[in-house]
């Protein structure tokens, strides 16, 4: 079944879709609904979804903010924007991130099951491709070799999956979707423990200063970095050095 992950503000949606949508019947299965869109990354993270239902207008990140979040780093998964609104401005946005489609709250009992179909079509189609592509095997080694090695060479610039996949001939989503099948997995997150590994480095054998080892590391937002690196070490860049320096003084 392709796993569905949701997120709107509004309580009677949220219900909406736990309660009247009929998910087994489109061989889905709703893992999460959530109230906001900071929720809804969390999830995704951890969940690794087929399906993102999100709505526009949410408090802090938004659902326009998703669909970037998942352009970027996670193009095979299918988002289905929701909005009480038929707006042109959205719609543009929504086409230009790739969103599978667009359905108004106030239809949203005929149109959900449209876009579930449209979507789990274009997952179905994504995974014919991909079983197409992996009966090739030597070939697959090999384009996990190219892609561990272009990271390793590029992680501290500025990367994107697009200069990935273009770098090697591939596809986006199927680049994405084929490393994490291999690794277990996502790209970004590799790419990111790669980072965080060489800021370690810099905290304790230099003197340079967050946003100066942030930049370093392909990453122009220093509290973004701060943030990432914490996530993923428990602790903020300014208390590691302060552990690494009491080590070597102890």
């Amino acid at each position: 079944m392709w796993k569905v992950v949701a997120a709107d503000d509004e309580g009677y949606i949220r219900e909406a879709l736990k309660k009247l949508i009929n998910w087994e019947k489109m061989n889905c299965d709703l893992v999460s609904v959530l109230e906001d869109g900071q929720e809804l990354i969390q999830c995704i993270e951890n969940e690794s979804p087929d399906i993102v239902i999100t709505d526009i207008q949410m408090p802090g990140v938004n659902g326009l903010e998703v669909c970037k979040y998942l352009y970027e780093t996670r193009p095979e998964t299918q988002v289905i924007i929701l909005t009480a609104y038929s707006d042109f401005d959205y719609a543009k946005f929504a086409i230009k991130y790739n969103a599978c489609e667009y359905v108004l709250k106030i239809s949203i009992m005929d149109e959900l099951p449209e876009a579930l179909e449209k979507a789990t079509g274009k997952l179905t189609q994504l995974k014919k491709e991909i079983e197409k592509e992996e009966s090739a095997v030597s070939e697959q080694r090999t384009l996990l070799q190219q892609i561990d090695q272009y990271v390793e060479q590029n992680f501290k610039n500025k990367i994107s999956l697009d200069e990935i996949a273009d770098e090697l001939h591939v596809n986006r989503s199927y680049l994405s979707r084929f490393y994490k099948n291999k690794t277990g997995i996502n790209l970004f997150d590799t790419i990111w423990n790669l980072r965080i590994e060489a800021a370690k480095e810099y905290l304790l054998n230099t003197d340079m200063k967050t946003y100066e080892i942030s930049e370093a590391i392909g990453v122009d937002d220093a509290g973004y970095f701060s943030k990432m690196f914490k996530k993923i070490t428990g602790v903020s860049p300014k208390e590691f050095r302060k552990q690494g320096k009491d080590e070597k003084n102890y």
